[in-house]
């Protein structure tokens, strides 16, 4: 019984994902980038990126909300930037000083180079970081769906206590949506209207 109920929560899942991501990719092209600085302009003023030395932030990918240009700023404030990079089923963050450090990687995503001496050490005495993580649908109770990959969800359970602020458009968050045991939710949800 458990076992039909689970597959149930991922088939709905499933459903919500693929219905959210097809009206985000309808976005005319104006509309995303008008919202994605709206996004971008709300977290750099938010007091977790204020306070953050170490800022671990997706390079969006095809209609996802844009964050080349928050990256940029992070540099130019002196934040430490890194951009994750999978490596089978694992992903890890490594620093760039440059965006054009970012190479097509993973289903051709812009990924960092593979620089050991780069990669983010999630360490309890660094409490002064914040990941910036997509997700395709959200919920009122920070509930996320991310792409099926589980990336994020294997990463935070390694890294441990890091501050997550998801960005994402108004449209990907629901009332509410199914959630397995394993689905991590961010701390904060922000979109073009401000904090969900």
């Amino acid at each position: 019984m458990q076992q039909e109920n689970m597959q149930s929560v991922k088939l709905l899942k499933q459903k919500i994902r693929r219905e959210t991501l097809a009206a985000r990719n309808q976005m005319p092209e104006r509309v995303w980038a008008d919202k994605s600085r709206r996004i971008a302009e709300r977290i750099l003023m938010h007091p977790a990126l204020t306070a953050a030395e170490h800022i671990l932030c997706y390079v969006n990918y095809q209609k996802e909300a844009e964050t080349v240009y928050l990256i940029e700023q992070c540099l130019a404030r002196g934040k430490k930037a890194y951009c994750p990079l999978v490596s089978g089923p694992e992903m890890d963050f490594y620093r760039i000083f440059a965006l054009s450090e970012l190479q097509s990687g993973f289903r051709g995503i812009p990924e960092p180079p593979h620089r050991q001496e780069c990669l983010y050490v999630p360490d309890a005495q660094k409490q002064n970081a914040l990941m910036i993580m997509p997700g395709a649908v959200f919920d009122r109770q920070r509930r996320r769906i991310g792409y099926g990959g589980g990336y994020y969800d294997r990463y935070l359970q390694r890294a441990g206590a890091i501050v997550t602020m998801a960005a994402a458009f108004a449209l990907q968050v629901k009332e509410t949506i199914p959630s397995e045991p394993h689905d991590i939710r961010p701390d904060i949800i922000m979109t073009e209207n401000g904090i969900v």
